[in-house]
């Protein structure tokens, strides 16, 4: 594709302006034309290939959160509390959510390389900066600032891009790539606990660091978006518009209650399983064993949801998610723990691949898709934050016990799936209609 011109007068960009510059315009040469989406061939499965490279070593070591908030308890950080610790993560996970309102508009205008590049580079330095960290202050600005800086900045580019590609295959093509975070949440645990007892904190940071290098840099060049960028500045009336839409306000809303509760496993079952017996290492293995059901349940959702409706599928996984955490009440067992870990890593797996594809499901306009993804991402980027804290200072409140930890994680994840069938029912109040 060249230069593109008067570009107003396409109604799929929409905007007044969209001439983009030579330079500009290297990102999408020899793409199909903007008003056709191919919906597959091979550009298109490349962008999916990138994202699942990216999404392993980004989104992966998050997933991977348990691990690192487990060694940090034995033994960095010995003298905090878990909630003080569980704050390095969560400002992780805040800040790679927040950033979509700044990160999501800025791919709208400007395209994936400006953020992937600086994203890659600022990503790596978080690791090589977290192994000569020794205080909390300091794992707390080189791992959670800086690390989620990083994470956002990649984040961003590869949900955006996958989404102009797909449309009927849209949720097998997202669930793909958000696969690549749960094979990653498998992978990690085992790798970074080799690592520490092999070579130490320090260099095992630092050779994670040089591996997530390695995944990202084939990935810049294989993340591409299918559309120009949009050169007109984010109108206040298209955030407007945005909430307008009661598919997307209630999409909104209830994916703040869903991440309140459904992250809070990904910190803590490690601890839960040690104070029920487990070992250190049986322990850090229920982080593989959780995302290695959540690796299954993103491919399966996926599928089903292309044939069933995104929306339906993602009701259904809030659904059995908080129901399967309620029951963590009897799990009291080893072997039932890590039962617990397949089936919840299952459904909130399924969760995580579908929630973007709904967006995109109820964004007509496709160069608002980096703005509403911005907007969710600011609104669960505080359920981020603040879910982890609330879940360790109920365990602390409740002198290491876990009933109160339990409510409040299934009730509002709960809470979150009657959202999402009030998003679907304001679509199409068929509730057996495909959507």
């Amino acid at each position: 594709m060249g230069v593109v011109e008067n570009a107003s007068s396409d109604p799929i960009l929409g905007v007044n302006d969209a001439r983009i510059s030579s330079t500009q315009s290297m990102e999408f040469l020899d793409l199909p034309p903007i008003d056709t989406n191919p919906d597959g061939g091979l550009r298109a499965w490349l962008v999916v290939l990138g994202g699942f490279l990216t999404f392993f070593v980004t989104f992966g070591l998050i997933n991977s959160l348990g691990t690192f908030q487990a060694y940090y308890q034995e033994y960095y950080l010995k003298d905090e509390q878990p909630s003080t610790i569980s704050w390095i993560g969560s400002t992780q996970l805040f800040l790679l959510f927040f950033g979509g309102i700044i990160f999501g508009p800025l791919f709208d205008k400007k395209g994936a390389k400006l953020l992937f590049i600086p994203g890659t580079f600022i990503y790596v330095l978080s690791f090589m900066l977290t192994s000569i960290s020794t205080k909390y202050y300091q794992l707390m600005l080189a791992q959670g600032v800086l690390g989620g800086i990083g994470d956002a900045m990649l984040f961003y580019p590869v949900i955006a891009s996958t989404s102009q590609w797909f449309t009927r295959r849209k949720g097998i093509a997202m669930g793909l790539v958000i696969a690549g975070s749960s094979l990653g949440g498998i992978c990690w645990p085992f790798v970074l606990q080799g690592l520490f007892n092999s070579v130490g904190f320090p260099w095992g940071m630092r050779i994670t660091g040089f591996i997530c290098l390695a995944f990202l840099l084939p990935s810049i060049i294989l993340v591409i978006p299918r559309l120009p960028p949009k050169q007109s500045v984010v109108a206040k009336q298209d955030i407007v518009d945005a909430f307008k839409d009661p598919r997307y306000s209630l999409l909104v809303a209830a994916m703040f209650f869903v991440f309140w509760g459904m992250f809070l496993p990904f910190y803590y079952l490690p601890i839960y399983g040690l104070s029920h017996g487990m070992t250190i290492e049986m322990a850090n293995n229920l982080v593989a064993t959780l995302n290695a059901g959540s690796f299954v349940g993103r491919l399966i959702t996926g599928v089903l949801a292309d044939k069933f409706g995104r929306f339906n599928m993602a009701f259904l996984c809030a659904l059995f998610a908080g129901i399967i955490l309620l029951c963590l009440f009897e799990i009291t067992t080893s072997d039932g723990v890590i039962a617990f870990s397949v089936i919840y890593g299952l459904f909130s797996g399924g969760l995580l691949s579908l929630y973007l594809a709904c967006v995109a499901q109820v964004t007509p306009n496709m160069n608002l898709i980096g703005l509403k993804n911005g907007i969710l991402g600011v609104v669960v980027s505080l359920a981020a934050l603040t879910g982890p804290y609330i879940g360790g200072s109920l365990i602390v409140d409740e002198k290491g016990a876990y009933d109160h930890f339990i409510i409040f994680a299934g009730v509002i994840l709960l809470f979150g799936a009657a959202l999402i069938a009030a998003a679907r029912l304001s679509a199409n109040r068929n509730p057996w209609a495909v959507f």
